[in-house]
């Protein structure tokens, strides 16, 4: 079973460490750790990474069989190293190692120091052409002659870069002198030599498991349930989801564990005297048991704390000094309390009932003992839902407040409806979408139209949405406001969020919002919090309707820190909204900082979420040119999306992943991943607004491969979309300088300059700087092509000064490009040179290689004729920082370049100018004299 690596970070980077350790010198790594953990999967990605990296790999896996053979394991590894490499052996070496390899026959008995010698000198010749892994997986089943000759070749290897990787599994019916791990540690050079013990998987990292391995995954309470029971085993959580894992609801989570997975724990507890089974089946009761705590459950109980003594003995409990008793493994719990009979049971969790301090542990066990419907025991079920969401489980209150529904009387139906309706919110806080969805949709279904039902649709809104839904949750929404009845509060809320999901009719996005402003300023005593949103959803809708950022709108407004239950929303103070607003007015950073601390809160609170806080984030660093970093956003996106419950990733993350790895040139699979959102041969694309990163994806994709013409259609189809829906603010999956481009370069100047005369427009309403450098931009390629070289020239020169205090840098190397190429065409070749060098250097440093390939083929356009010992623009700009004290870091930050181009650049200057940094403002200071004296 080819379990793919997650969870694994730390362990993969220090088998990298290992792998790009450049010392030669041998260095060595043992995994170790339980069955089924991980240890191969870990060594198969280890030996893989080296064959990438130019490693020459071999690698044995000696099975318990193998053991008792000589030999086994080294001749497997000869057999890897091949014998094109013992040819290259003196003839007696060779000839050893054939012989004992039984590729050939020899009448004389095997010298061990002369075999020992020749592996050596393998080992050696093969680690001179290329670095060498050797991999030995179960190392303790390693036999005895292997074992001496890899220590004794391991101890001669000073000199040469070889690394020994080693995997130990259980040692159970191993000899101890077997486990070779320790005396291969051993003859390492001191400090050569690291382990790697692996732990348990965490479950967002065993979900990704799951689905590689079985090509599904369950939901994520049930994943929560799966990786408690398998301790985070992989292995073994694979074959716990193939029995118990299929439904993709949370029905039966606290349900009986798979026969096939008790069955060992059942026939050690039945094994056991009856007295001791007695005492575990108390014991497997409470939450935290306690030699105390058993005593009162059931004072009838006699030699308590003899009777765990024997199950101590039995590997089964643990018993601390302070009395606590622990069973050493989930399923011994659940063995122990399926033998308990049905009406002690019950009478044992009424009892607990009473001994719980606990609102959580009291309302389960009151739920446990209840044979019906029961008013009180569904209002404390309820009470301990709410106590445990406020602790960051909404799995555990999702479970709770099911428990609750079915004791609700059916006689109660407003108490059940709202009920229901919770249910299904935590149900998505936890992360099981489909769940909720059919949870709230079957609440509407039952409920006639009033209040209560408009409630319903509120939160069914809500998830619809997150769900990928947009047409539908507009509906819930549409409904909603019409049966909210006479609750201003209320009809606030639904139309702010009404106004908050309709991307796709600004109008309407508009409306709602200055009808939610309306409705709660007629409320007398309206909530902070809700005059907050209300606001916000306002500032959002004019900010899509091109009347720019205005944030200030929120300045005084204090939303409070209550969180109500049910959870209405999961961004706290709006900072999913003004996270975003900052990142496209240029603080990016700063609306980053608060999108990161709505993911984080996510994670605990809301799952479900964590896809669209991730794309709201990776659109954030697209706009920084921090497109590695994007790419990897969205990617985590997708992965999330499947582990909430969607069946396919949602197709806003996926256009931003696409139109990542269009800017880092990877053409093929940004075009693939796009055009499984968008539908060229769809109106407006398959999936509407949504599919607007997609549309604009495959617009730079055509554009990259010098294809203007379907550059033109895929850009003109998503201007399109973003006009229709009302769209007046050109950041908003920003195209216009794409679609300006692919006009010119199909010859198009009409199209462009109406293009342009819309950008200047919208521009100049919504106050964006960075639309404001891109018309200008615009502007000097449609002059340039026109012929207005000077025009252009001063239209690019304005481009690059609004750019100049947004942390855009490929913006920035954009608009150096072109005036590049207009500097060039004045025949300004010093200047178009420095413009282009600029340029390169940008592109390079965000990593999109078309670009630079761009920036290269205009650079060889402009022949240089410059004195070895004159700096260049960008040369003499890094030099003038440096004299000022900034390090190398503030540089290049302060000149848009990377660290590393600073580093270059000093390093010419240096040799240049025939000083080091600290004489280095004297010598420009003695440079601009003697520049003024020739002048």
């Amino acid at each position: 079973m080819a379990l793919t690596v997650a969870g694994r970070i730390a362990e993969l980077a220090r088998l990298d460490d290992l792998l790009d350790d450049g010392l030669d010198e041998p260095r060595s790594v043992l995994i170790s750790g339980a069955p089924g953990i991980g240890k191969t999967t870990l060594l198969r990605s280890a030996t893989q990474s080296a064959r990438d990296r130019g490693y020459t790999v071999a690698h044995c896996q000696p099975s318990r069989a193998e053991s008792e053979l000589s030999y086994a394991g080294l001749v497997t590894l000869i057999g890897e190293l091949g014998s094109q490499s013992l040819g290259s052996l003196p003839p007696p070496q060779a000839r050893v190692l054939r012989t004992v390899a039984r590729l050939e026959e020899s009448p004389e008995p095997v010298d061990r120091l002369s075999l020992y010698l020749a592996t050596v000198a393998l080992v050696r010749t093969v680690a001179l052409r290329a670095p060498l892994l050797l991999a030995v997986d179960d190392v303790q089943w390693l036999d005895q002659p292997s074992g001496r000759s890899l220590a004794f070749l391991v101890r001669r290897l000073t000199g040469s870069r070889v690394r020994l990787l080693l995997v130990r599994g259980a040692t159970a019916g191993a000899a101890e002198d077997l486990d070779w791990s320790v005396e291969l540690a051993r003859s390492m050079p001191e400090g050569r030599h690291d382990g790697i013990d692996l732990g348990p998987v965490d479950p967002g990292d065993l979900s990704r498991i799951l689905r590689r391995a079985l090509g599904w995954s369950p939901s994520w309470p049930r994943v929560m349930r799966i990786a408690e029971l398998s301790q985070g085993n992989p292995l073994h959580a694979v074959e716990l989801t193939r029995a118990f894992g299929a439904v993709r609801s949370a029905e039966g989570l606290d349900g009986p564990v798979p026969d096939g997975v008790l069955e060992l724990a059942r026939s050690r507890i039945a094994g056991l005297p009856a007295d001791v089974r007695g005492v575990l089946e108390l014991a497997s009761v409470p939450r935290l048991p306690s030699v105390g705590l058993l005593a009162h459950l059931d004072p009838a109980a006699l030699d308590l704390r003899e009777s765990l003594e024997v199950a101590v003995g039995q590997d089964i409990v643990t018993l601390d000094g302070r009395g606590r008793v622990r069973f050493t493994h989930p399923t011994l719990v659940a063995a122990a309390y399926a033998s308990i009979a049905p009406e002690r049971r019950r009478a044992l969790h009424r009892t607990m009932a009473l001994l719980s301090d606990d609102l959580e542990e009291r309302a389960r066990h009151l739920a446990t003992a209840s044979v019906g419907p029961d008013a009180q025991v569904a209002v404390a079920l309820e009470g301990a839902a709410e106590q445990a969401w406020r602790r960051g489980a909404p799995d555990a209150a999702a479970d709770l407040l099911r428990e609750a529904c079915r004791l609700t009387p059916a006689g109660d139906g407003e108490a059940l409806a709202l009920r229901r309706i919770a249910f299904g919110r935590l149900l998505h806080s936890a992360g099981d979408v489909p769940a909720a969805s059919a949870v709230l949709e079957a609440v509407v279904a039952d409920l006639p139209a009033g209040p209560v039902r408009a409630v319903a649709l509120f939160h069914l809104m809500y998830v619809a949405r997150l769900a990928g839904s947009l047409e539908r949750a507009v509906g819930y929404g549409v409904q909603a406001v019409d049966e909210a009845g006479g609750d201003g509060l209320f009809r606030a809320e639904v139309l702010e969020l009404l106004s908050r999901i309709s991307d796709n009719d600004i109008a309407r996005k508009l409306g709602t919002a200055q009808r939610a402003l309306a409705a709660v300023e007629e409320v007398r005593h309206p909530d902070p919090e809700v005059v907050f949103h209300v606001r916000a959803a306002l500032v959002e809708a004019e900010f899509y309707a091109g009347l720019g950022v205005r944030l200030d709108r929120l300045d005084g407004l204090d939303p409070g820190t209550r969180t109500r239950f049910p959870p209405v929303r999961t961004a706290a103070r709006g900072d999913d909204l003004v996270g975003r607003l900052l990142a496209y007015e240029g603080r990016i950073d700063e609306g980053l900082a608060l999108l990161r601390g709505m993911y984080e809160r996510a994670s605990v609170q809301n799952r479900a979420v964590l896809p669209a806080v991730l794309g709201w984030m990776a659109d954030a660093e697209l706009s920084a040119g921090r497109f590695e970093a994007a790419r990897d956003l969205t990617r985590e996106a997708a992965d999330r999306a499947v582990e909430i419950g969607k069946d396919d990733a949602p197709p806003w993350e996926v256009g931003l992943h696409a139109l990542a790895l269009a800017r880092l040139g990877a053409l093929d699979e940004a075009e693939e991943t796009a055009r499984r959102v968008d539908d060229p041969a769809a109106p407006g694309g398959a999936v509407g607004l949504d599919g607007a990163p997609a549309r604009l994806a495959l617009g730079v994709v055509a554009l990259a491969r010098g294809d203007a013409a379907e550059a033109v259609v895929q850009l003109r189809a998503l201007d399109e979309l973003k006009r229709s829906s009302g769209i007046r603010e050109p950041r908003v999956c920003a195209h216009a300088g794409d679609l300006v481009e692919s006009l010119l370069a199909a010859g198009d100047l009409v199209g462009a300059a109406e293009v342009l005369g819309r950008l200047d427009d919208e521009g100049a309403t919504s106050g964006g700087r960075s639309t404001l450098a891109v018309a200008a931009r615009g502007h000097a390629m449609l002059l340039a092509a026109r012929g207005d070289v000077a025009g252009a020239t001063a239209a690019a020169e304005r481009s690059l000064e609004l750019l100049r205090e947004l942390p855009m840098p490929f913006e920035r190397g954009r608009t150096l490009l072109v005036l590049g190429q207009v500097r060039r065409r004045r025949r300004e070749k010093r200047a178009a040179r420095e413009s282009l060098h600029q340029a390169l250097e940008i592109f390079e440093a965000v990593r999109t290689p078309d670009w630079a390939a761009r920036a290269r083929a205009e650079l060889d356009r402009v022949p240089e004729h410059r004195s070895d010992a004159e700096l260049t623009v960008t040369e003499e700009r890094v030099a003038r920082l440096a004299a000022e004290g900034l390090t190398n870091q503030e540089i290049a930050e302060r000149a848009f370049l990377s660290p590393k181009t600073v580093e270059v650049n000093l390093t010419r200057v240096y040799r240049k100018l025939g000083v080091r940094r600290a004489a280095l403002a004297a010598r420009l200071a003695e440079q601009s004299v003697g520049n003024r004296a020739k002048q």
